[in-house]
C-alpha cells in the first residue's frame, strides 16, 4: 500500500540505485508514495509537475514528455486543484488502476533487492516506511548496495535549504524581483504565471501575500493601454477555449472593453483570434476574404463556400466567427 511519507524539503539529488531505473518508473514511484487524496479540492504540491520533477529528478522541461507516454498508457490521472501557494488551480497528477497495478509490481519487485545497513544485510522493504519515500531509500543506496541515509552525511557537506526556511521579508524580497522581472514587458504570460506559482509554493508564500506585490509591480510597469489589452486577451483566451466565440461569449467581450475603455479590441481580437486558427479554419478565411472583397458574395461564391464547410467539416458557430472575423477585416 502506499505510504504517507513526510516529503523531503530541499533534498540534494544524487544517483545511487536511482539511476538504475527509466523516469517513468520514477514517476509511478512518486505518485505510489504521495497519493493523490479524496478531496477534489486540495492538491499537494509534490505532485504538480515542480513537486514531481523535482521528487524524481530531471528538469521541469523534460517532464510534460513522460507524463504523456504515461497517460498514453492510461497509467496517470490528471486533474485540477488548488494548491496552497498558487493563484490559480494547478494541475496534479495521480495514478490510474493501470497506474496502481504498474507501480504495485515495480514496488514489490524492489522491495525485495538485498542492501548492506550497518553491518547488516537487509531488504529494501525493511527501509522503506511511512517517513522514507522509496525514491529516497533508492537515492541512498550506493554504487556498492550499500544504504546511506541522508542524516548521516559530513558536517562539511552542503546541505540545500528549502525556500521556506527563509525569514518572511527575504522571501518576499525574492518572490517581489521574480514578479517584477515577470512584468517588465507588461504581460505576464501562461508560462511566466506558472513560474511565480510555483515560486510562491516554494517559497511557502499565500496569495494575500504575492497579490500586492504583483499589482505594484503591474502598476509600475505597465502603461493603461497594455495592461488592458492584457486583461482582455486573457479572457478572449478563455472565450476561445472551445475554439470559436459565440454570441454570448462576443457580448461579454464587448461589455468588457467599453468598461476597460479599450479602444482598440477589435483589432486586439481580431489579431490575436487569426493567429489561433487552425489549418482548415485559416482556409476557410482566405476563401471567404476574397469571396467578400468587392462587399457581396455571389451565388457561386456561396456554392464554393458552403461545399467547402462541408469537406473541412466546419461548425455553423465556426462559419459565424469567420463570417464576422472577414466583415472586421473589410470594414
Amino acid at each position: 500500500m502506499p505510504t504517507n511519507h513526510a516529503p523531503s524539503r530541499g533534498v540534494v539529488l544524487t544517483g545511487g540505485m536511482l539511476l538504475t531505473l527509466t523516469v517513468e518508473q520514477r514517476v509511478l514511484l512518486h505518485l505510489w508514495d504521495t497519493p493523490l487524496g479524496d478531496n477534489p479540492w486540495e492538491g499537494r504540491p509534490e505532485l504538480t509537475q515542480a513537486g514531481v520533477s523535482e521528487a524524481v529528478g530531471i528538469a521541469r522541461k523534460h517532464l510534460p514528455r513522460t507524463l504523456k507516454k504515461l497517460r498514453e498508457k492510461s497509467q496517470i490521472l490528471e486533474e485540477t486543484r488548488h494548491v496552497a501557494g498558487a493563484k490559480q488551480r494547478c494541475r496534479v497528477y495521480g495514478l490510474s488502476t493501470e497506474g496502481r497495478h504498474a507501480a504495485s509490481e515495480l514496488v514489490d519487485e524492489l522491495h525485495t533487492r538485498m542492501v548492506k545497513f550497518e553491518g547488516e544485510e537487509t531488504t529494501v522493504k525493511s527501509l522503506h516506511n511511512h517517513a522514507t519515500s522509496l525514491l529516497d531509500v533508492l537515492r541512498n543506496i550506493d554504487a556498492t548496495g550499500t544504504y546511506c541515509p541522508q542524516e548521516e552525511l559530513a558536517p562539511d557537506e552542503p546541505i540545500s535549504i528549502d525556500g521556506r526556511d527563509l525569514p518572511l521579508d527575504h522571501r518576499l524580497a525574492i518572490y517581489d524581483s521574480i514578479v517584477g522581472t515577470a512584468w517588465a514587458d507588461g504581460v505576464v504570460t501562461k508560462d511566466e504565471q506558472a513560474i511565480l506559482d510555483d515560486m510562491a509554493m516554494y517559497l511557502g508564500l499565500e496569495p494575500h501575500e504575492t497579490e500586492p506585490l504583483e499589482k505594484r509591480a503591474r502598476e509600475d510597469s505597465v502603461k493603461p493601454d497594455a495592461e488592458n489589452s492584457s486583461l482582455y486577451k486573457q479572457m478572449l483566451e478563455v472565450a476561445w477555449q472551445d475554439g470559436e466565440v459565440d454570441s454570448n461569449e462576443q457580448a461579454m467581450l464587448d461589455s468588457l472593453a467599453s468598461m476597460l475603455g479599450l479602444e482598440s479590441a477589435r483589432e486586439v481580437q481580431l489579431d490575436w483570434v487569426c493567429d489561433r486558427l487552425d489549418d482548415r479554419l485559416k482556409a476557410y478565411c482566405s476563401a471567404m476574404e476574397a469571396a467578400w472583397q468587392d462587399g457581396k458574395v455571389s451565388d457561386d461564391e456561396e456554392n464554393m463556400l458552403h461545399s467547402m464547410r462541408e469537406s473541412l467539416t466546419i461548425s455553423d458557430q465556426e462559419h459565424r466567427t469567420i463570417l464576422g472575423v472577414v466583415r472586421a477585416k473589410l470594414n
